[in-house]
């Protein structure tokens, strides 16, 4: 019995929790936006003891919520609240306090203008939507209002302010509300439904808000056009436009409407005291315009808020230092430096007095450009000496009355290499700020000299120098057939073959055998050292500072030494040269000679190291100076070229080839070099005619025919045809030009050419009238002096 009353308690317990978590605190994690908006009204209906389904009237909906739409927000986005404004969480998250390191001064130019961090990121931040609503709100049309009634009556209006400014309320009538604000709405709204309902109460609050168009124009990131909320400020506005650009102004920002200027807003009111009682509500058609920037002042060092900053008026160097969140603990305010642009030409220092706790401060009006610095207290140290340079631990050191060079130098311990001990330099400051300078021998000092090991006083300093800073450096050179030629330093004991290792060692073409190594002595006389270095005495000769060592090339050698032969041979291909003075005649032997199709006569020989030879002459210079200079009737001077020069063109060489064959290489025959190329081409098909004549083609070739029989063949010359200057060029390459070519015999694979005529035209009817007039004029002149 006991067990059964204790399990039906723990059944009762169990429904009794879940009862109450529905009721009280039920789970939202796993539920949808939908169940969550339908649990929201019923909780709402049941709190205000209104049924699930109210007497609600609700105004037809004839606007599109446009500002929802234009954010990228849902409906469920909208309603959620927000812990800040998107403007506060910003300002929590940016530090707009910049750093700066107590070790070294920020550069003028590093320095960020002050309040550009607050818009850095305002392009990955949408337009904020929870701005809260103020009895001051104004409506216009597209603002949804609602209106709760309870009491004797109870009822909910959701209204709309349509295109007239009106609202419709059933049984209550037309109500006008554009250009009222929501308590002025309210008085309006309690009068009229008086008269219809009694012992109630009235309640408005705002719902959706229409759309406003503004414009943001001038220095800012994104100008343009915005179609915002209708709470939107000019705040908001300015920083979904992305703020103002470098050049842009951060205290003279102009709220413009109707044409008229209606606020100027001041953004260092707001960063520097927090104060937002500047901001304004912006209103359809709004303009706001942000200037250039007016005087600005760079101010770094020992202060809190290192930065630029844009000054309004007269403001002084105290007033840049409040707008810097004021000098640390650590600033020398007796001396501020202060550099300034005198005379738009040249740059002037002012050292300015701050200290306000040691009387009168110097108050200099600054300009745009200024630059102030603001020093440690640090960098102005007493008894204290430094040492810098080739030491172990240079620095700041404690001096006392019997502090010494040797004392300084054992604090700050030499570098255990390359320190250069026949002189330091001991540089000491005088009361009057002139600067001395004392050489210090270091052996002598550490060896106790009275001469050398001085005693020390305030703000010594003493700087120690490394071998290297004294000395030139010691250098060879080696040229030519290594590697890696250049200029290397001479280590102790370094040796010809050394230099050689370091420089990679031999290329496959040096000449090992006659290396030179040009010396230079004490009186620059040059002397020349021949070097073999197949002998292994040589290679170890000693080098001496500035000595250059050239390795020489193998007489005629080249790594590329090939010809290639193509076309009609019978082993055509690319062939070694096998010795130099081989020649054509040899390369036809070696590749098997012609084929049976060959021909040889029209064998095309190339030698591209020609157009390189012409290049290095200068022919193409040349040949530009020996243009024509014309002047034109307007003075004018221009060139006109009488040659036209293809460097491509100038690789063929000219060859008899059958003189060549005849003499089996003993007349006519060209040796050979790298890189050239030999084509022997095919049997051709005839004789090919072109040009200013009536068929261009190929014709059969016909035995001991001249060259007007072909043209004549090829349907003789045209109108055009210029017949002096017919060409025929041979299948060798030479050509034949002029009249003379006419009776030229043509021979098989001969090319014949006609040019056209360049005829000059002349506007014969033109000159004519001009001579006309001009006789007539004359003939005028004539008449009326013969009637005086």
């Amino acid at each position: 019995m006991r067990k059964i009353i204790l399990f039906a308690a723990f059944v009762i317990i169990l429904v009794s929790l879940n009862w109450f978590r529905e009721l009280v605190a039920q789970d939202l994690s796993n539920v949808s936006d939908k169940q969550k908006a339908e649990l929201f009204k019923h909780y709402k209906a049941r709190k205000s003891g209104v049924s699930d389904n109210p007497r609600i009237y609700k105004t037809p909906e004839i606007y599109e919520n446009s500002t929802n739409s234009q954010l990228g927000l849902s409906k469920t986005e909208t309603e959620k609240p927000a812990e800040l404004s998107t403007l506060a969480r910003h300002l929590k998250q940016k530090n707009t306090v910049a750093v700066l390191s107590k070790k070294k001064l920020v550069n003028f130019e590093d320095l960020k203008v002050f309040g550009m961090e607050l818009f850095e990121d305002a392009e990955n931040i949408t337009q904020p939507v929870d701005i809260a609503t103020t009895s001051d709100y104004v409506l216009g049309p597209g603002d949804n209002v609602l209106i709760y009634l309870w009491g004797r009556v109870e009822k909910e209006y959701n209204l709309t302010i349509d295109r007239e400014g009106k609202i419709f309320v059933p049984q209550v009538g037309e109500l006008v509300v554009w250009g009222l604000t929501l308590k002025q709405f309210k008085a309006r709204a309690i009068k009229q439904f008086s008269k219809v309902y009694s012992d109630y109460n009235l309640t408005i609050s705002l719902g959706k808000i229409r759309s406003i168009r503004i414009f943001v124009t001038g220095e800012v990131k994104r100008p343009g056009a915005y179609t915002v909320s209708s709470l939107t400020s000019l705040f908001n506005a300015i920083y979904t436009a992305g703020g103002p650009n470098q050049r842009g102004s951060m205290r003279n920002i102009k709220l413009m409407r109707s044409g008229k200027e209606q606020a100027v807003i001041d953004l260092y009111k707001f960063l520097l005291e927090g104060d937002n009682s500047i901001d304004v509500r912006l209103q359809t058609g709004d303009l706001i315009f942000v200037p250039v920037a007016g005087t600005r002042v760079a101010i770094r060092g020992e202060v809190k808020r290192p930065a630029k900053y844009e000054l309004t008026g007269q403001e002084t160097a105290l007033d840049i230092l409040a707008l810097a969140g004021q000098p640390t603990a650590e600033a020398h305010l007796d001396r501020v430096m202060l550099e300034r642009i005198a005379g738009k030409s040249e740059w002037e220092v002012l050292d300015l007095n701050l200290n306000q706790a040691k009387g009168a401060v110097d108050a200099v009006v600054l300009q745009d450009g200024d630059r102030l610095t603001v020093a440690s207290i640090f960098d102005f140290k007493h008894n204290m000496v430094s040492i810098s340079g080739h030491v172990k631990h240079p620095g700041f050191y404690e001096r006392n009355d019997s502090t010494h060079v040797s004392d300084l130098l054992k604090r700050a311990q030499l570098q255990p290499y390359d320190v250069y001990y026949d002189r330091a330099e001991l540089y000491r400051r005088h009361a009057n700020y002139r600067t001395e300078i004392i050489p210090i021998n270091i052996s002598k000092a550490l060896a106790g000299d009275a001469n050398n090991d001085l005693k020390l006083r305030d703000l010594d300093s003493l700087h120690i120098y490394s071998i290297k800073d004294i000395e030139w450096g010691r250098i060879v050179y080696v040229e030519g057939e290594v590697k890696r030629p250049g200029v290397f330093d001479l280590y102790e004991g370094m040796s010809v073959e050394d230099l050689i290792f370091l420089a990679g060692s031999f290329k496959r073409s040096a000449f090992r055998f006659g290396a030179e190594i040009a010396r230079i002595d004490s009186t620059g006389r040059v002397e020349i050292i021949y070097v073999n270095l197949r002998n292994p005495a040589d290679r170890k000769i000693l080098l001496q500072e500035d000595d250059q060592l050239f390795i020489r090339r193998i007489p005629d050698w080249r790594e590329n030494r090939t010809v290639k032969i193509e076309g009609e041979v019978t082993y055509p291909g690319e062939y070694a040269i096998m010795r130099k003075g081989e020649t054509l005649y040899n390369l036809l032997e070696r590749s098997g000679g012609f084929t049976e199709k060959a021909f040889p006569k029209g064998l095309i020989f190339e030698r591209h190291s020609i157009e390189e030879n012409l290049r290095r002459l200068g022919v193409d210079k040349m040949i530009e100076r020996s243009k024509r200079v014309v002047e034109d009737s307007l003075g004018n001077v221009r060139y006109e070229g009488m040659i036209e020069y293809d460097p491509a063109g100038m690789s063929r060489i000219v060859i008899d080839m059958e003189l060549i064959m005849n003499t089996a290489g003993a007349v006519g025959d060209i040796i050979l070099e790298p890189n050239d190329k030999i084509y022997v081409p095919s049997v051709p098909s005839g004789v090919s005619v072109m040009g200013a004549v009536g068929s261009n083609g190929t014709i059969q070739f016909m035995p001991n025919k001249k060259v007007r029989d072909y043209i004549k063949r090829a349907g003789n010359f045209t109108r055009w045809a210029d017949k002096q200057e017919v060409r025929l060029m041979r299948a060798s390459g030479e050509v034949y030009s002029g009249g003379s070519a006419l009776g030229k015999k043509v021979e098989l694979g001969d090319l014949v050419v006609v040019p056209t005529k360049v005829e000059k035209k002349s506007n014969w009817f033109r000159n004519l009238t001009t001579a006309a007039s001009a006789i007539t004029g004359i003939v005028t002149t004539a008449i009326l002096i013969g009637k005086l």
